[in-house]
């Protein structure tokens, strides 16, 4: 995608790049405004004016995000991984609290089941030697 079509996308869609940023971490936020003012240094000692335009209009983009978020209190979107973590966890605590609960109405005489009684298997064994 060509440097004009991105310029002309992020402002078409401010708002909405906006409110999805907000949704980040402000720690992610910081990091990734550190990120575009070392590609701005770059896009400068090279002088790459169109890099150099896209790069301003993200960096306003970033500001914008972290003023919406701290005007407007929004919490951090919560991550696939936390997600995952969380289900996991809920699961294995639900598994523990079923196992207690079994726990008090099995004894261990009703677990214990009676043993068969040997059979004689020589007579089958037999057939094969």
């Amino acid at each position: 995608m060509s440097h004009t079509i991105r310029i002309k996308d992020c402002i078409d869609n401010h708002e909405k790049y906006v409110s999805l940023m907000a949704a980040l971490p402000d720690k992610e936020l910081a990091k990734k405004l550190d990120l575009v003012h070392i590609q701005m240094e770059i896009a400068e000692k090279t002088k790459n004016i169109a890099s150099l335009e896209l790069l301003e209009i993200w960096r306003i983009q970033i500001i914008d995000a972290r003023i919406h978020k701290a005007e407007n209190k929004i919490p951090d979107a919560i991550n696939e991984m936390e997600l995952a973590i969380a289900d996991i966890e809920t699961v294995v605590a639900k598994s523990e609290e079923r196992t207690e609960v079994l726990s008090k109405y099995i004894t261990p005489e009703k677990d214990v089941l009676p043993k068969e009684e040997s059979k004689d298997n020589s007579t089958q064994l037999s057939m094969f030697d």
